[in-house]
């Protein structure tokens, strides 16, 4: 399956819920130099965008 990260560019899923583990574990990952404090913003919505559209796909699942 393929799912479109916020770039737009396409991510191809082969495993559903090791991708669920993987977005869950980095949408939570933070930075211990509060200077990246913006980055870790961008990255945070990233991966909660990754993981949210995931979790859709797993719930259509069941």
């Amino acid at each position: 399956m393929k799912i479109t990260d916020l770039d737009g560019k396409p991510i191809e899923v082969s495993d559903l819920d090791l991708a669920l583990l993987q977005a869950d574990d980095y949408r939570h990952y933070r930075h211990t130099d509060p200077a990246m404090a913006a980055a870790d913003e961008r990255l945070q919505a990233y991966w909660e965008n990754l993981y949210q559209q995931l979790l859709k796909i797993k719930t259509a699942q069941l």
